[in-house]
């Protein structure tokens, strides 16, 4: 288990109370804008009947339309009415889904137990990247592989000062805009295999990572 400092610990129960308060308008403001992107991210999992797949902060779930019904899922959010809200969709898609409170920096479940990590919209909101994608790497199995979709800036790139700017509102708001990705991958020991563009202007990326 990850030791958090008291900042991480502060943020993270900010995340809690805004994502249960922005929960009933959660689909409204994201669904549209995401759904190819998480379509086009979980195909590259290509995943397998019967494999255990690992949602981290699922939100309402709006990746389980796209999961097949075949797999183990196992999902979680900061924010309770946010797990509710993705239980609900589970039981609505007929999906095998296990969807509790889960906290990224801990995610409080036993290493190497999943074969596939679904991880969107997470590193770029969670207090602590360095620990949620630590947590990651120990849960997943040999062979396992990782979805990541989130908003990135080029490892070889300093943010523009446009994005610098947004990103003061941003952070406070919802989101960082300038996190990289490579680094994060470097200390978990993952390794991308595939990293594509998505969303407008190509402000997200699609990375598919396993282990070194």
């Amino acid at each position: 288990m990850n030791d958090l400092s008291e900042a991480t610990t502060r943020a993270t129960a900010w995340n809690r109370v805004r994502y249960n308060l922005i929960a009933p308008v959660y689909d409204a403001l994201v669904e549209r804008a995401s759904r190819a992107a998480r379509r086009r991210s979980i195909e590259r999992l290509a995943l397998r009947p019967g494999e255990r797949v690992l949602v981290v902060g699922c939100g309402t779930g709006l990746d389980f339309p796209f999961l097949p019904v075949d797999v183990r899922v196992t999902a979680g959010d900061i924010s309770p009415a946010m797990v509710r809200r993705a239980q609900a969709r589970a039981d609505a898609l007929a999906l095998d889904a296990d969807v509790r409170v889960l906290d990224a920096h801990r995610l409080d479940l036993p290493d190497a137990s999943f074969d596939a990590v679904v991880l969107h919209l997470v590193l770029a909101v969670v207090p602590d990247p360095v620990a949620a994608i630590a947590e990651v790497r120990s849960v997943l199995a040999l062979g396992g592989r990782v979805a990541i979709l989130d908003k990135f800036v080029a490892d070889d790139e300093r943010p523009s000062l446009v994005r610098r700017a947004a990103n003061v509102v941003a952070r406070v708001v919802a989101t960082d805009l300038t996190r990289r990705l490579g680094p994060l991958l470097d200390v978990a020991g993952l390794v991308a295999v595939l990293d594509e563009p998505a969303g407008p202007g190509g402000l997200f990326r699609i990375v598919l990572a396993r282990p070194a």
